[in-house]
């Protein structure tokens, strides 16, 4: 009964969350769809009176429908080798155009071609008015030709004269956009960051408007304003009759697209990892919301009445080249969809700027460190309860770490100066304790772990224990002694009450008695960062970076011996022990859930803020995360992440003896599964004479871990057998996970057969031995140089 009240009131806070709007992100965008394009895409244009979806990919125009997403038809573009860049409508007329190599103009009722055009450009733009078509040249090396606007008369599809930019002897690019109700033709040159305005039938300059470092340009028919990329990132709005600014959006990024239906509009920005699709609404000049996508983005364009946008991908990474994703967006007639988990549920505004964070999951307390205090939460509601000012004077100290003792209901607020200890009934100060930057608290034995990290040089890095009922010092360790800024990390297990920290100049793990408080075994490592224990099952995770592979290191807490390495996680680390989740980031955005012991992937939620810590509430499933100041406005925010909906089941409490780990069970398969499920290289075709990076993805198919090493083997131009070309090694693989390896090759031009063999010595004892190879034709050319990129589309050809 306790635990579906529970479930219950978890599921009505959640509603409430959702509901709040000054607190709540409400709906997101989401990807609906992933579409196999088969070749690699391009430009995309959609034809919002047809419901026809144009993607461009080498050879052909694909036709979708844009409410079902299937595929309609394929028109063929004779001579297209490549992708076209840029695909754009006239609604009007029902024609397609499609730029890139060459024009190519396409009737959309009989999905013929009507036009193959010998000249060709990056990006296109239609103006239904005057049944004018611009195209934006860029120039090859040297760089000498002048750069120019090609105008396509649509009624006879003949060339009208250039209209001429000039010459400015490097790579360039030119925008266009065209505004049908004023008959105004926008044209920005990067060349010399001017905005150049154009009547629609002279084609006479009307004005000009210089930016530094100019961008994409875009224009609203209906309120006659001009959107205008600078500084790489930020959008100007301009007064389409005064050219006058009107304001500035930041970090909306570039390929600007305009949502007229709903006043939105969408950017594209590179983030650490991927790329992230901001949108901004244009009524109040702010961000309204983000998606996260791994692939970097070719080309898009939006189904106004719909909602949705259709974007295609480069070949960075190469895997997305062949991707289109839908993303639904916020329609005239509803709203983006709700977020499902694992999401962001809820933005805080804080006081201050955030810094250290901990939750208290036996009051259901959150405690948020900010300059000059504690801000105290209801984790559940997220109402602001108290803050403890911790300020001297105008001086506001800044909280690196916060850690809390359930026990005796104390927390412990680390500062630059010194560590307050709060009662967490009244909030008072009860003492202080020595400063440093991280913590962790022993709630069953009362000891307190603080680590200090020197920040003056050849000043010894410590790690202080103390007793947390007195509040009385127990012994210093001194870790080491650097001219450089060290890193260091520490955790507590409560069932065995061992603690683990480690320390970035020697990169060791040492494992710390509860009873001498001395340190009593010490396990050396390449390269070594965060550490986080599970209390339920007595598995210790440990970042490390060796053999070209990192991610968490899963250690037995009994024997200390290495399980296996969950790769791709990296960051601060976090267990939920209920749930068996282990958290952590990549790049400082992008949250990583995977499963602790099979660390298989559990979600991913990506944060435009960079993460500067976060703590988990395991009952609730919530991480809360403060940021970095970069951006700006994010410092004074903290992110609430659901995952997976509500509390986990009661079998999953913890208990006060260790689970033993790494036990087969019957259920699982009699043996490991080795199998290759991929090769892929860095490049299609190869360099012949340069080294080419060849990769590999290799899983773990079978139910139990591979705990020794093994090694991948690659075979070029001859049969898997005997001793391989180059090998590399894994340490290890748990069951379900997936690794890639790394192999580097030069090649003679030509064809080229790889055959990559994981287990090649048959050294690992598998349930199959069958699905141990994949192999990969690689074509080798010579290197192509300015002087032969007039021959690209031959050299394609014989591809």
């Amino acid at each position: 009964m306790r635990v579906e009240l529970r479930m219950a009131l978890a599921t009505l806070l959640l509603l409430f969350l959702l509901s709040a709007a000054t607190r709540s992100l409400t709906h997101a965008q989401v990807v609906v769809d992933v579409i196999d394009l088969g070749k690699d895409g391009g430009g995309v244009a959609v034809n919002a009176s047809t419901d026809r979806l144009y993607v461009a990919v080498p050879g052909q125009l694909n036709v979708y429908d844009t409410g079902t997403h299937t595929l309609v038809t394929t028109i063929s573009l004779p001579q297209n080798y490549s992708a076209c860049y840029d695909v754009a409508v006239n609604p009007v007329d029902n024609r397609i155009y499609a730029v890139g190599l060459r024009t190519y103009v396409v009737d959309g009722n009989s999905n013929t071609v009507l036009a193959n055009l010998d000249a060709g450009g990056r990006e296109v733009a239609v103006n239904p008015t005057t049944n004018r078509i611009y195209v934006g040249c860029t120039v090859s090396y040297p760089y000498t030709d002048p750069y120019v606007v090609r105008v396509l008369d649509g009624a006879t599809n003949n060339w009208l004269p250039d209209i001429p930019l000039g010459s400015v002897g490097s790579f360039e690019y030119v925008h266009v956009a065209a505004n049908p109700t004023t008959n105004r033709v926008y044209v920005a040159f990067s060349g010399d960051d001017e905005l150049r305005v154009l009547n629609g039938n002279s084609h006479a300059e009307v004005a000009r408007v210089h930016r530094e470092n100019m961008g994409n340009v875009t224009v609203n028919p209906d309120t006659n304003q001009v959107y205008l990329g600078v500084s790489y990132t930020n959008v100007e709005i301009l007064d389409g009759n005064t050219h006058a600014s009107l304001g500035t959006i930041a970090r909306i990024g570039t390929q600007l697209r305009l949502n007229r239906l709903t006043g939105r509009l969408y950017g594209v920005a590179s983030t650490t990892p991927g790329y992230v699709l901001r949108i901004a609404d244009l009524a109040s000049g702010t961000i309204a919301g983000y998606i996260h996508l791994d692939g970097n983005l070719a080309d898009y364009d939006i189904h106004a009445s719909l909602g949705k946008l259709f974007a295609t991908h480069s070949s960075s990474p190469t895997y997305w080249s062949k991707k289109m994703d839908v993303i639904q967006d916020a329609s005239p007639a509803s709203p983006a969809p709700l977020p499902t988990p694992p999401n962001v549920v809820a933005a805080l505004d804080l006081p201050e700027k955030g810094d250290g964070v901990a939750v208290n999951a036996a009051t259901n307390r959150l405690y948020v460190g900010v300059d000059g205090g504690v801000a105290v939460y209801d984790a559940s509601t997220l109402a602001a309860l108290a803050f403890v000012d911790l300020s001297s004077g105008s001086y506001k100290p800044p909280v690196y770490a916060l850690g809390v003792d359930e026990a005796l209901n104390h927390i412990y607020a680390v500062g630059v100066g010194q560590t307050w200890v709060i009662d967490g009934v009244n909030h008072k100060i009860v003492g202080t304790l020595a400063a440093g930057d991280e913590i962790a608290i022993n709630a069953r034995n009362g000891r307190v772990y603080i680590a200090d990290r020197a920040v003056t040089l050849n000043v010894p890095d410590r790690l202080r224990i103390y007793d947390g009922t007195t509040l009385t010092h127990i012994r210093t360790i001194d870790l080491g002694t650097s001219i450089y800024y060290q890193w260091v990390d520490v955790t507590v297990n409560p069932t065995t009450d061992y603690a683990y920290c480690t320390y970035s100049l020697d990169d060791d793990l040492r494992i710390i008695s509860p009873t001498t408080d001395d340190v009593v075994n010490t396990i050396d490592y390449a390269s070594i960062g965060d550490v986080a224990v599970n209390p339920v099952s007595n598995r210790i995770y440990v970042w490390i970076s060796r053999g070209g592979q990192s991610g968490a290191l899963v250690l037995d807490g009994n024997s200390h011996g290495e399980i296996g390495l969950i790769q791709g996680i990296s960051g601060q680390f976090a267990v939920n022990p209920q749930a068996d989740r282990l958290y952590g980031y990549t790049g400082y955005t992008l949250f990583q859930i995977v499963d602790g012991t099979s660390g298989e992937s559990r979600g991913r939620v990506f944060l435009d803020g960079q993460i500067r810590a976060y703590a988990l509430h395991p009952g609730l499933m919530r991480l809360y995360a403060t940021h970095h100041d970069y951006p700006a406005e994010w410092a004074k925010r903290l992110s609430v992440i659901q995952d997976a909906g509500g509390p986990p089941a009661a079998t999953a409490t913890p208990t006060a003896t260790p689970v033993p780990v790494a036990s087969p069970t019957a259920t699982r398969p009699p043996a490991p599964d080795l199998a290759v499920a991929r090769v892929w290289t860095d490049s299609l075709p190869a360099a012949s004479g340069e080294e080419t990076m060849i990769m590999a993805e290799v899983a773990n198919l079978g139910g139990q871990p591979i705990s020794a090493l093994f090694w991948v083997g690659l075979y070029v131009d001859r049969s898997a057998s005997g001793a391989p070309d180059a090998e590399v090694f894994l340490p290890s693989l748990l069951p379900s996970a997936r690794q890639r390896v790394t192999f580097t090759w030069t090649f003679s031009p030509g064809l080229h057969a790889l055959t990559v063999w994981a287990d090649w010595n048959n050294s690992v004892d598998e349930s199959s031995e069958s699905n141990n190879m994949a192999t990969l034709a690689v074509w080798a050319l010579p290197r192509a140089t300015p002087s032969d990129w007039v021959h690209l589309p031959l050299l394609m050809k014989q591809l």
